[in-house]
C-alpha cells in the first residue's frame, strides 16, 4: 500500500528532483526511439512541476569517442564542428515535440572535464583502478593505435566482409578486435600489427556487495530489471577498461602521455556536469541535487540497452566520488514500427525531424506524445508505433471523447448562458468521482504508469459525456433552466479537471483549453471550483488525425508477390437469401486491451469497446499480431454470435480477417468510425 504522505504533489511534501534522460550520441539525428524516452521523461517532469515540486530536467549531447572522430574525418571537418552542427538539430527536434529541458548541454565542456578528472582521481584513491598491458592493433603507416571502429575486416563468426572491429552488422555478433580476420586500417587500408599498450581498468568485482545491495535492496530498479541485473553480477563482474590510446576525441587522462578517457566514463558524468552548469547560471549549489546526504531525488530514464552502464559502472563511480546515488532508474523498451525493428530498407526508420516535417496535421507532435504516453508503463516492454493505431487512438480518446465533451459544453454555455459558467452548484457525485480519480492519476504519474493514467482520464471523459447525454441539457434549458445550469457547471469542471490531468502529456493542447477557461492550471485545479465566471472564446482544441496526414511518413514496401500465382481461389460458398445476411450483426469495435492466452500459441484475449459496452473476444491471431500492436485498432466483429468458451476463456463475438497464404489481415474501416457503428 502506498503512503499518501509520500505521494508526489501532496501539499504536505515538497520534493526536489534532478531528472535526466539518456544523452543522445552526437553522431547523427534523433529518431522516434529517442523521442519515446524524451516524452516519457518530459511527462514525469511536467507532472512534478505542475504538482509544485522543484525539478531540474537535465540532458546533453554525448560528444566523445571513435565514431564521432571517424565521422568528422569522413566529412573533412573537426569533431568539434560536427558535434556543434548535430547539437543544433537535436535542440530543434526536441523542441518540436515540446521537450522542455532546463538545460541541454554537452559532454565536451570544461565542467565535464573537471568532474571526469575528479571522479577518476577518487576511483584511484579507492583502489579500484588497475593498469594492464594488452595487445592492440597498431597502424605502422599512420603511426597510431586503432580503436575498434578504425579497423575493418572479415567477421570471425559468419565470414561477412568489411565489418567493424567490435561488431558484425551482418550477423550481429560481437567480438574483440583481435578476433577479426584479415584486418585493415580504415584510413590507409593497410594491415595493422599487434602491439602492446598499457590501459586503465576499474575492478568492479571489488564492489560486488555494494552493487548487490544497490540494485536489489534500494528499490532503485523495478523487480524485473533488478533480477536481470542480478544475473550479470552472479556471472561475475568483469573489469571495465576506461582508457583509449590517442589520437582520440575526448579528455586526456591526467599524468599520462597519450591516454584518453573512454567515452563511457565521461558520458554519464554529463548528467552531473550539466547540472553544475545550470546551478552556476541560476545561483544554485550543485550539492543541492548531487550531495551524498542531500534529500533530493536523482531520477534517470534510460533504454534497456544501457542498463549495464547505469546500474553497475555509474553507481560505483558516484559512490567512489562521495556523490549521491540514483534514487530511481526507469527503464523503457525499444521502439518498433508496425511490429518490427526500425529499418531503413523498409522505410520504417523514422527520424524525429521527418515526423515533424512530413506529418501534415498541426497537432501531430502533441498527438504522438499522447500516443506514446498511452503505451508507457514503468517496465521495459517494447513499444510499437503503428500509424493506423495512432489515428484511431487519438481520434477515439482525444477527439471523439474529450474534445467532444469540451466543444458541446462550451458551445452550450455560449448559446444558453452568454459564454459564462452559470452561478449554480455542481453535481457532488461527479465531483467526488473526479476527486477519487485524481488520487489514482497522481500515483500513476509519480510511478511512471502513464498508460494507466490515460485510461483513467479517458474514463472521466466517458463519464462526462454520459452525464451530459443522460441529463439532456438541451431539453432542460426549456423547462428547468436551473437544472441545465447544474449540468453545465458540472461539465465545465470535468473539462477543467481533464485539462489538468492532460497538461503533462499534451501541454500545447491544454494551453488552448487554459485560454478558454481563463486561467493557468496547477495540479490542485482538478478540484471543482468554477462557477459564475466568464469563458474565453470557444474554439476546437483538437481535430481528427487522418491517415492521409501520415501517408508521407512511412514508406511501406511493395506487397510481396504470391509464391503460387496460379493457385485457384477458394470456391465461393452457396448463395444465401438477403434475410439470412440480415441476421448477422456486424459492428465496428475498438480494441482496448490485448493479452496472450496462457498455454496457447494461437489465442489472444481482446477487450473491445462497442458503443458504451465492453466485451471479451478470443481470437486465434497470435501468430500474426503482437498484443501491443493490437491495442487501439478498430476492427469489424460479428456482435451477435453466441458466446463460446476457448481454453477456459469466454468469447463474446468474432472478429473478421482475410487469410492470404501465410499472412492475415484484420478487416477495419478505411477511416476512424465510432465504436458500435452498424455495418450494412
Amino acid at each position: 500500500m502506498k503512503n499518501n504522505c509520500d505521494r508526489v504533489g501532496d501539499k504536505t511534501v515538497s520534493k526536489t528532483l534532478c531528472v535526466t534522460c539518456a544523452l543522445p550520441y552526437a553522431n547523427g539525428d534523433l529518431h522516434l526511439g529517442h523521442i519515446v524516452e524524451a516524452v516519457e521523461t518530459d511527462i514525469f517532469v511536467r507532472y512534478n512541476k505542475l504538482a509544485g515540486n522543484k525539478v531540474v530536467f537535465v540532458c546533453a549531447d554525448d560528444t566523445h569517442g571513435t565514431p564521432i572522430q571517424l565521422n568528422a574525418l569522413k566529412k573533412g571537418i573537426t569533431p568539434e564542428q560536427l558535434v556543434d552542427e548535430v547539437k543544433q538539430r537535436h535542440v530543434k527536434d526536441y523542441a518540436g515535440f515540446g521537450i522542455d529541458f532546463d538545460i541541454f548541454y554537452s559532454t565536451n565542456s570544461p565542467e565535464n572535464q573537471y568532474y571526469a578528472e575528479y571522479i577518476y582521481a577518487k576511483l584511484r584513491e579507492s583502489g579500484l583502478v588497475t593498469e594492464k598491458r594488452i595487445m592492440q592493433y597498431y597502424c605502422e603507416h599512420d603511426g597510431r593505435f586503432l580503436p575498434d571502429r578504425f579497423i575493418s575486416g572479415t567477421c570471425p563468426k559468419c565470414g561477412s566482409q568489411n565489418q567493424y572491429g567490435d561488431v558484425c552488422e551482418a550477423c550481429g555478433s560481437t567480438y574483440d578486435p583481435t578476433d577479426l580476420k584479415s584486418p585493415i586500417c580504415i584510413i590507409c587500408k593497410k594491415p595493422p600489427v599487434l602491439k602492446p599498450s598499457t590501459h586503465f581498468f576499474v575492478e568492479l568485482a571489488k564492489r560486488e556487495q555494494f552493487l548487490r545491495e544497490f540494485t536489489s535492496g534500494s528499490g532503485v530498479l523495478k523487480a524485473e530489471m533488478s533480477n536481470f541485473v542480478k544475473t550479470w553480477i552472479d556471472q561475475g563482474l568483469r573489469e571495465w577498461c576506461i582508457s583509449r590510446d590517442g589520437p582520440y576525441f575526448g579528455f586526456k587522462i591526467p599524468d599520462t602521455d597519450n591516454k584518453y578517457f573512454y567515452v563511457w566514463l565521461d558520458a554519464p558524468i554529463g548528467y552531473l556536469s550539466s547540472t553544475a552548469k545550470w546551478c552556476k547560471d541560476h545561483n544554485e549549489k550543485v550539492e543541492t541535487f548531487w550531495g551524498k546526504e542531500s534529500p533530493a531525488e536523482l531520477v534517470h530514464f534510460i533504454g534497456k540497452d544501457i542498463v549495464y552502464f547505469h546500474s553497475l559502472f555509474w553507481p560505483v563511480m558516484l559512490d567512489a566520488a562521495g556523490l549521491k546515488l540514483p534514487s530511481k532508474i526507469f527503464v523503457h523498451g525499444f521502439l518498433t514500427v508496425e511490429g518490427e525493428k526500425m529499418s531503413k530498407s523498409r522505410g520504417t526508420f523514422i527520424l524525429a525531424g521527418d515526423f515533424l516535417e512530413k506529418v501534415t496535421h498541426p497537432l501531430a507532435a502533441q498527438y504522438l506524445r499522447f500516443y506514446f504516453g498511452a503505451k508507457l508503463s514503468n517496465n521495459a516492454a517494447d513499444i510499437d508505433f503503428n500509424p493506423t493505431e495512432l489515428c484511431n487512438r487519438v481520434n477515439t480518446s482525444l477527439v471523439n471523447n474529450i474534445g467532444n465533451l469540451h466543444h458541446r459544453t462550451f458551445v452550450f454555455c455560449d448559446r444558453s448562458f452568454n459564454s459564462t459558467v452559470p452561478d449554480a452548484p455542481w453535481d457532488e457525485n461527479i465531483a467526488a468521482a473526479v476527486e477519487e480519480a485524481a488520487t489514482a492519476i497522481s500515483d500513476d504519474f509519480a510511478d511512471v504508469e502513464f498508460k494507466s493514467a490515460i485510461e483513467r482520464i479517458h474514463a472521466i471523459g466517458n463519464m462526462g459525456n454520459k452525464y451530459y447525454q443522460d441529463s439532456k441539457p438541451w431539453e432542460l434549458i426549456k423547462s428547468k433552466p436551473e437544472e441545465a445550469a447544474v449540468v453545465m457547471v458540472t461539465c465545465v469542471n470535468i473539462i477543467k479537471a481533464i485539462a489538468v490531468f492532460l497538461k503533462p502529456i499534451v501541454p500545447e493542447i491544454v494551453k488552448s483549453l487554459e485560454e478558454q477557461l481563463g486561467k493557468t492550471l496547477s495540479w490542485s485545479d482538478y478540484k471543482f471550483s468554477m462557477r459564475s465566471c466568464k469563458l474565453g472564446q470557444t474554439k476546437k482544441t483538437v481535430t481528427p488525425l487522418e491517415k492521409s496526414d501520415l501517408e508521407k511518413l512511412v514508406c511501406s514496401p511493395p506487397a510481396p508477390v504470391l509464391q503460387t500465382p496460379h493457385e485457384e481461389m477458394v470456391p465461393v460458398k452457396e448463395q444465401i437469401e438477403y434475410a439470412d445476411f440480415q441476421k448477422i450483426d456486424l459492428r465496428i469495435a475498438l480494441i482496448e486491451e490485448a493479452v496472450r492466452v496462457e498455454k496457447s500459441e494461437k489465442l489472444v484475449r481482446l477487450k473491445v469497446k462497442i458503443g458504451e459496452q465492453s466485451r471479451q473476444i478470443v481470437a486465434g491471431i497470435a501468430k500474426y499480431y503482437t498484443p501491443e500492436s493490437l491495442v487501439g485498432k478498430q476492427i469489424v466483429i460479428v456482435a451477435n454470435l453466441k458466446p463460446a468458451k476457448l481454453m477456459g476463456n469466454i468469447s463474446e463475438g468474432m472478429l473478421l480477417a482475410a487469410k492470404d497464404g501465410e499472412s492475415l489481415a484484420l478487416l477495419a474501416p478505411d477511416k476512424p468510425a465510432t465504436p458500435g457503428s452498424v455495418i450494412s
